[in-house]
């Protein structure tokens, strides 16, 4: 099946169409899920819980735009609900925790982790500097449009950016001892 069957046979509810989307996608949105969240509990419950809203609404998808771009949005949104109406403490504390190191302001330090030290790292910033990073550096969205999104000013989420890519640094050059973050 191609994907437009696939889309077809989820929105008249047959299982086999349902199946063969979740092995198609599965993988990308789980690491969609695992770098929205801190720790991969909270990431299996939003990717089972986004899974199933996919599915719910697949009937409002149009064949106008990226189907795989409109499952993200959903996966998104519900990570950040997820934040926002479980967590008491998601969003914006003006003082964040800043980790001490001496890292000089170079990207290029990332290139020498891997996919799954970055994907730790990131899982460890405060929720707010974790959501703003991934809004904002991974999924390409403006200053602008999460400061809207998220209800808060556009300075706001330019900081919390800014402090999530130095924590994010930090805790890169001293992955050694990253276990021992507490950051929230």
């Amino acid at each position: 099946m191609n994907l437009e069957e696939i889309i077809e046979g989820c929105k008249k509810g047959k299982p086999k169409a349902q199946k063969a989307l979740y092995d198609m996608f599965a993988g990308k949105l789980f690491g969609l899920s695992l770098r929205y969240c801190k720790n991969r509990e909270d990431a299996k419950d939003v990717f089972q819980e986004a899974f199933v809203k996919v599915f719910n609404n697949i009937q409002k998808y149009e064949d106008f735009g990226s189907f795989e771009a409109w499952m993200k949005r959903i996966f998104v949104n519900h990570a950040l609900n997820f934040y926002r109406y479980s967590k008491s403490n998601m969003y914006v504390s003006t003082n964040d925790i800043d980790i001490p190191c001496e890292a000089k302001d170079n990207d290029s330090y990332i290139d020498n982790y891997t996919n799954n030290e970055i994907l730790k790292a990131i899982q460890k910033l405060p929720n707010n500097q974790r959501l703003v990073f991934n809004m904002v550096e991974v999924e390409g969205q403006s200053y602008e449009e999460v400061a809207s999104f998220l209800d808060v000013k556009e300075g706001t989420i330019r900081s919390q950016n800014s402090k999530a890519k130095a924590n994010l640094r930090c805790l890169l050059l001293n992955l050694e001892n990253i276990d021992n973050y507490k950051l929230e």
